[in-house]
């Protein structure tokens, strides 16, 4: 897949691997891990919280089916940051730099700024599957030159009026 296309397929552990992960984390066993390990390790340190809630706090999270509404699905939420982590690493696509950039001269930390990248990536990543394919990688690159210029507040509020037939 060339990196400017790269969509939901490259950088995904399954529910099983991210659970075996999170074990890891919490028993401070993560010596051994692969690059894609150490990668996701790092991202699942920083919801440590989100997941002792979301993983442990429930009875059976192996099958734990995880509604909107009713928390956060830990499991979604590492592959998202995971998906635009990455896209930032690779520059890929180039207008996730200036949105970035945008961001932070705003004072946004970069963990705020992977959750607005996850909130701009992820209704495109629905519309791919409910198109049977990948998300648009050219709207998502749209998207994120027209965002550039607009508040976290203004970003989400656009988004709820783009997307609402995508979530529905």
């Amino acid at each position: 897949m060339e990196t400017t296309q790269a969509g939901t397929d490259e950088f995904q552990l399954t529910r099983d691997e991210l659970s075996t992960l999170w074990k890891k984390v919490k028993d401070q066993k993560t010596g051994e891990l692969s690059g894609m390990e150490r990668f996701y390790a790092g991202i699942i340190q920083n919801h440590d919280a989100m997941f002792a809630k979301e993983v442990d706090g429930v009875a059976h999270p192996e099958t734990h089916d995880y509604q909107p509404g009713q928390g956060v699905n830990p499991y979604l939420h590492i592959l998202l940051h995971g998906l635009v982590e990455a896209q930032v690493a690779r520059k890929a696509p180039i207008e996730i730099i200036a949105f970035t950039n945008a961001m932070k001269k705003q004072g946004l930390d970069d963990h705020a700024i992977q959750h607005l990248l996850c909130a701009v990536f992820f209704p495109l990543i629905l519309e791919g599957r409910n198109r049977g394919g990948e998300p648009d990688m050219e709207k998502y690159s749209r998207l994120l030159k027209k965002y550039k210029t607009k508040t976290p507040e203004k970003i989400h509020t656009d988004l709820n009026r783009e997307f609402h037939q995508t979530v529905e």
